[in-house]
């Protein structure tokens, strides 16, 4: 029991990245978030002066026997236990069966931050053999390792002088006892280095080395998000067709290429800028808003329901602290003429946007109203949060209006997660503090174009590009809305296919076999079904990449994404396993060269903006919505909230595609949203093209599906 006197504990400080964590545990509470691991030792040690050397490594590193809780001023605090003994416990065991079962038991272990120590070292020991285990939690992943401590435990068993632990450190060659195999999480460094960093995305503490990263939720945008962290933070190189080849933190090991020490460290950091160019990316997106006469075609309307009641003031403190530490989300955009930039407001200034409505303010406004509301970038600030207050019900719904020159669909995960952190804070009477700094995306749009374009990516995607045949032509069925002359092609109808979760465990089942994700299968389901509508040779079908190529701006706001496309064939004597192995593995390897905007790639073309887009069709994913969430309260309260799906009433693409792919309670849920432009596209033929994706799916789940040719195939 830690002592309640706070002269009888040696107060520690708190770093950052040690708030966060805890502040991560509180949100998860009945998640562990640890490392683990365990050595047999065949000739067995002396059991008092193994326990004098734990305690020797204890004393030494005071953050292993620490105790974290919020003083009264509502501050996180960090004290000392003076018994060793409560980090360390020696027990007898039977069998090895007895053992693992204890370990596993240790590891599973929820985490009371107040009352026990981030460290146990657990001594196992029969008349054969001694196991020692140690699980740290990732608190303190800034103070040593596993492996760091067994060095300082030996050096102590030993009688040698205890040095500091560093970071990272390798175990040395020679002497070292095996790792015991059939404990879960445990394997060689390098797997144990990707297992962490799947722990970590997923909120999965417990997941081994042998566990299949899909099966717990992960899909293609975490995938990426790991490989970038793998290879700025270990120097750890991974290609993304491994992660569906090779799913589990085992079989990636034995397929990473370790690269020298510092090879992937990130820029410095820049002196903030005020004012920056855009991005590539971004460049290409306020061509077509200008082209789409600064309308409303690119508002990111989101909103939530809140099930529990919220505090609006702190709310709105919490969303401000974000945007403090965001640059877009306090930028002003400028489009004039060949000088288009971007300048951020300083905080000085923020007082002279208005910004946010608590729903005593929302009289004569509507969620409807805040969609279709029309910016003015260059005089007010990107976003608008505005609460209501539901008639109805009683609830709280939120309005979080952004533009998509601010953020994209990667910001709006950065966003809420640190929304939830800055609110736990704020509901606890302190600022927010954040494990690393977010790098300010005029910086990173200042670095991208002075590097320009790659040649040799833009030759890879006309190489590819250059025969399509562009755009979609079904056959006719129906008649398209009629529209006014000159009225922008942008007016957009909507639909949903929901496939019933045998379909969806179905589906899954089929892209673990062939090597994909459930957005290949999807999206090949999709290029599918319009070859068999259309009777089509080829298809160019768009799609959405992060274009967060560097880790160090993954927990930067700010608009990253490029759009590519990619040229899918239909050959009619290809079975379908072979198709969606070659669909997957073309949209994979591309994904490396997704740091061309499209518009660069059609003037290599030799297309102008009049032509329009060279595809019709656009198809992404949407995965662990964000927007299904809850906001944490110091006492342990959940203040839930449910994403209102918008009403989409417009759209540049002709057809576009929305995967909606989430993990509840611990299902697998997906829907494809499907909406279409009303002007270019008939209901008949919409109605035509979802019975084909649902006549597909099912043909997926047929186990002998794989071997079916694509002309056999009647949908």
């Amino acid at each position: 029991m830690m002592e309640r006197n706070p002269e009888a504990a040696a107060q520690l400080s708190v770093s950052g990245f040690e708030e966060h964590v805890w502040l991560t545990q509180q949100q998860y509470p009945d998640q562990a978030f640890r490392h683990f691991s365990a050595w047999r030792f065949a000739d067995g040690l002396d059991l008092a002066r193994l326990e004098q050397a734990l305690q020797a490594v204890v004393s030494q590193l005071p953050a292993l026997n620490a105790r974290y809780r919020f003083n009264d001023d509502g501050e996180l605090h960090k004290v000392s236990g003076s018994d060793w003994r409560a980090c360390v416990s020696v027990s007898p065991v039977e069998s090895d069966a007895q053992a693992e079962a204890r370990l596993q038991t240790l590891q599973n272990l929820p985490w009371d931050a107040e009352q026990q120590p981030p460290f146990n070292a657990l001594v196992l020991y029969n008349g054969q053999t001694l196991i020692l285990a140690f699980v740290l939690h990732q608190v303190l992943d800034q103070t040593c390792r596993e492996d760091d401590l067994y060095r300082l435990v030996m050096d102590a068993y030993a009688g040698r002088p205890l040095g500091a632990p560093h970071l990272p450190w390798r175990q040395g060659a020679g002497g070292a006892p095996e790792p015991v195999a059939a404990v879960p999480g445990t394997g060689n460094d390098i797997a144990a280095v990707i297992l962490g960093e799947f722990r970590t995305a997923l909120a999965e503490p417990g997941m081994t080395v042998d566990d299949d990263f899909f099966d717990f939720g992960g899909h293609s945008l975490l995938a990426t998000r790991i490989i970038g962290k793998l290879l700025g933070n270990h120097g750890i190189g991974l290609q993304f067709n491994d992660f569906f080849s090779a799913p589990t933190a085992r079989a990636l090991a034995a397929r990473a290429q370790v690269q020298a020490a510092g090879a992937a460290s990130a820029p410095e950091q820049a002196p903030e800028l005020q004012t920056a160019p855009f991005a590539l990316a971004q460049a290409s997106l306020g061509r077509t808003y200008a082209a789409f006469d600064f309308g409303t075609i690119f508002n990111l309307p989101f909103a939530m329901d809140f099930l529990d009641e919220v505090d609006e003031v702190l709310f709105e403190r919490a969303f401000a602290d974000l945007v403090e530490r965001h640059a877009s989300l306090r930028t002003t955009f400028h489009f004039d003429a060949d000088q288009a930039y971007q300048r951020m407001v300083p905080l000085a200034g923020l007082a002279n946007y208005k910004w946010f409505w608590p729903s005593g303010e929302g009289e004569g406004a509507s969620l409807a109203s805040e969609a279709g509301y029309r910016f003015d970038l260059a005089r007010e600030l990107p976003m608008r949060v505005r609460f209501f207050r539901d008639p109805q019900h009683g609830r709280q719904t939120l309005s979080l209006l952004v533009h998509h020159m601010a953020i994209d669909e990667w910001s709006l995960n950065v966003i809420m997660e640190e929304l939830a952190q800055a609110y736990l804070a704020r509901a606890a009477g302190r600022a927010p503090t954040w494990a690393t700094p977010a790098r300010s995306f005029h910086e990173y749009a200042q670095r991208e174009q002075a590097r320009g374009i790659d040649q040799r990516h833009l030759a890879y995607w006309t190489d590819m590009l250059r025969p399509a045949t562009p755009g979609l032509t079904l056959p006719t069925i129906g008649a398209p809305t009629a529209v006014a002359n000159g009225e922008a092609s942008t007016r957009a109808e909507w639909f949903e296919i929901c496939p019933s979760q045998a379909l969806i465990d179905g589906l899954y089942g089929f892209a673990r076999q062939h090597n994909a994700s459930l957005f290949g299968v999807v999206y090949s389901a999709i290029a599918l079904a319009l070859h068999k509508v259309g009777d089509l040779q080829d298809l160019v079908i768009g799609t959405s990449a992060s274009g967060r190529s560097d880790p160090a701006y993954y927990e930067s706001v700010g608009y990253f994404t490029t759009m590519v496309a990619h040229r899918v064939q239909f050959d009619r004597q290809q079975t379908l396993g072979a198709l969606i192995e070659h669909t997957s593995r073309m949209i994979n390897d591309s994904m490396a060269y997704a740091d061309v905007p499209m518009e660069h790639i059609q003037q290599a073309l030799g297309m102008t903006p009049a032509d329009g887009l060279l595809f019709d069709v656009y198809v992404q994913i949407h995965a662990n919505n964000a927007l299904n969430g809850a906001l944490s309260t110091p006492e342990g309260q959940a203040i839930r909230y449910r994403q209102i799906d918008p009403d989409k009433s417009q759209s540049m693409f002709g057809i576009q595609f929305e995967i909606m792919e989430n993990m509840l309670d611990g299902q697998r849920a997906l829907r494809l949203v499907v909406t279409y432009c009303s002007d270019r596209y008939s209901a008949a033929q919409m109605a035509r093209v979802s019975a084909a994706i649902e006549r597909v799916f099912a043909q997926f789940v047929n186990p002998a599906s794989g071997s079916v040719r694509l002309e056999q195939l009647n949908v």
